[in-house]
């Protein structure tokens, strides 16, 4: 049985525009009220987007509005970058803004990533020390998110960046994307060591083990599955995830170009349509 409750079920709706964070004020009306009209309540929201919004012309406070007009909450912010070398004054002006956005949103997760291929251990675990602290200053949790093609490839070097970071109100990101094609693959060990609690956000996409390339941030920006329909198995996730008592915010991320022709209604849509279906809320 799906450990997934309706109220946490929101949309990540970065991927309606492609993941472009050079948009228009206009581009980030239009994702906020075709989630609206897709049936979501919800979003993860892009720090970026809100940022470029208010670069645009709009206030702050319109671009919160049109949120609280189409009946969305902002529950998760997205992404802390530029903080795994550790030093205090590069996170504050990389990621400060980025805590910002979440606290006048009243978002109480905010997400992190390593973009890039080499870390230094020490200095990440210093830096994602400072995140929580951060966040803890401001009464939000920190998640960070592990990719296949970085530095922290796998949910095990996340989790035990995490361990190593210490802050209680750290977590993870667990895409099952990248739950798959981390190298090694699904590593059901690992999860089951895990706190249900430290799982703060789960990104629901799908996609094949074997992949379409050699290029694996290219195929995760633009021909992720809708969930259900690639290799994933949800049965057996969803299960582990019930196991350690995971109570996640659920939030589908499919980057996908083909999906984005049918237009930002449809897409966010389809991807209700097929996330409610795994997670047993249809």
């Amino acid at each position: 049985m799906s450990p997934a409750r309706e109220e946490n079920l929101i949309i990540c709706n970065a991927p309606l525009v492609g993941g472009a964070m050079d948009v228009t004020p206009e581009q980030v009306k239009t994702i906020i009220d075709a989630s609206a009209e897709a049936g979501w309540k919800g979003v993860s929201l892009w720090a970026f987007h809100h940022n470029a919004a208010v670069a645009g012309g709009k206030s702050a406070e319109e671009v919160r509005d049109w949120h609280r007009e189409a009946g969305l909450s902002v529950p998760v912010v997205e992404s802390l970058i530029g903080w795994e070398g550790g030093d205090e004054a590069t996170i504050a002006e990389q990621c400060g803004g980025t805590f910002e956005v979440a606290s006048f949103y009243g978002a109480g997760v905010v997400c992190g990533v390593i973009m890039g291929a080499e870390v230094d251990r020490a200095a990440a675990a210093k830096g994602l020390a400072l995140l929580g602290k951060m966040g803890a200053d401001r009464g939000q949790k920190v998640c960070v998110e592990w990719l296949p093609w970085s530095g922290l490839p796998t949910i095990k070097s996340a989790w035990e960046l995490v361990q190593e970071a210490g802050g209680d109100n750290l977590g993870l990101v667990f895409d099952t994307w990248h739950w798959l094609r981390q190298p090694g693959g699904p590593d059901p060990e690992t999860l089951r060591q895990i706190p249900g609690e430290r799982i703060h956000c789960v990104q629901l996409d799908d996609t094949t083990a074997q992949g379409t390339g050699d290029d694996q941030m290219m195929e995760s920006m633009t021909n992720r599955l809708l969930p259900g329909e690639g290799e994933v198995d949800w049965p057996n996730v969803l299960a582990l995830l019930d196991e350690i008592g995971a109570d996640p915010i659920w939030a589908p991320e499919v980057f996908n170009v083909g999906l984005m022709e049918a237009g930002p209604v449809e897409m966010a849509r389809k991807t209700r349509e097929a996330t409610r279906g795994v997670l047993g809320l249809a």
